[in-house]
């Protein structure tokens, strides 16, 4: 693929890892660096990196952002909890309590890709600046058509991390 960019950000790392990368630094996590890290593993004792779903709290850091919301999955017009599926058909002797959690990816711990946050830069160098994100990439669309709109972006997006 021809390279999106005449010019780059100063101080960015475009192009570093290939005119078509898409997660940056995390090439640097190679199967040798992890082997290397788990050599300076001393005690064994693990421990979790991201914060609790319920954490800031409220909506100080962002108003646009609400908390995780816990929703009923529903069934046939019922609330899928301590649902009888024999109700629906007979040969079925499951019972199942089935629910969904709305998140914000940026609400507690970030769930974001490359593609969460570009910048007006004038890449391809003819003096207009354009909406671009690492390494050139323009998310022009989503991939998918969500509930009020296109999401995930066709470039960048997180499963490629």
């Amino acid at each position: 693929m021809a390279q999106r960019w005449n010019n780059r950000p100063e101080g960015s790392n475009w192009g570093d890892f290939g005119p078509d990368d898409q997660i940056g630094r995390i090439n640097l996590l190679t199967p040798e660096r992890t082997r290397r890290a788990a050599e300076e593993i001393r005690e064994g004792i693990s421990f979790c990196l991201g914060l609790p779903l319920d954490l800031p709290g409220g909506m100080v850091l962002n108003t646009r952002r609400g908390p995780p919301e816990l929703r009923p999955v529903m069934r046939d017009g019922e609330v899928s909890f301590n649902l009888s599926l024999s109700d629906h058909d007979p040969l079925h002797t499951d019972v199942t309590c089935d629910d969904a959690l709305f998140l914000y990816n940026q609400y507690s711990s970030q769930w974001d890709s490359l593609a969460h946050m570009g910048a007006h830069f004038d890449a391809d160098g003819d003096g207009e600046a354009e909406r671009v994100f690492y390494n050139g990439w323009q998310v022009v669309d989503g991939r998918g058509q969500g509930t009020h709109g296109p999401v995930g972006a066709r470039n960048l997006g997180i499963e490629n991390m």
